[in-house]
């Protein structure tokens, strides 16, 4: 009874650490290393008029995760930074988001370049998102 109950109390710990989800596209070193169908799916989305929302995680040289969060409606794209678990970031760590009419492509040397086009407040213009080819 007893290992069961600590078992429990390790997964909700461990869990709390972790803030990554599985569905998380996640992002090192320029790379995405897990879920990057799940990037190519909110495109064919987006360009279907069809709602997705994703997730990407970039981590910070110290290890902290910095979320970027894009949320299509059907219409337009809610694009949330949420830098608050950067544990060494200066006192501008939080939440910021506003809305977004596009997000654009173009190649690059090494893949494509996504950024957000047509946003509401500042926050949405400094998106951006390479896919390595």
């Amino acid at each position: 009874m007893k290992k069961g109950f600590l078992l429990i109390l390790l997964t909700i710990f461990l869990s709390a650490c972790n803030p990554v989800k599985d569905s998380d596209i996640v992002l090192e070193q320029k790379e995405i290393t897990t879920n990057s169908e799940k990037f190519e799916t909110f495109i064919r989305n987006l360009e279907n008029g069809q709602e997705d929302k994703i997730r990407i995680v970039q981590r910070t040289t110290e290890g902290d995760p910095i979320f970027n969060t894009l949320e299509y409606n059907g219409k337009t794209i809610t694009y949330t930074y949420d830098n608050s678990r950067d544990k060494f970031g200066d006192s501008n760590t939080g939440l910021e988001s506003g809305t977004c009419e596009h997000l654009e492509s173009e190649t690059s040397e090494t893949g494509r370049i996504y950024r957000l086009s047509g946003c509401s407040s500042e926050v949405g213009e400094y998106f951006e998102f390479e896919v390595l080819e």
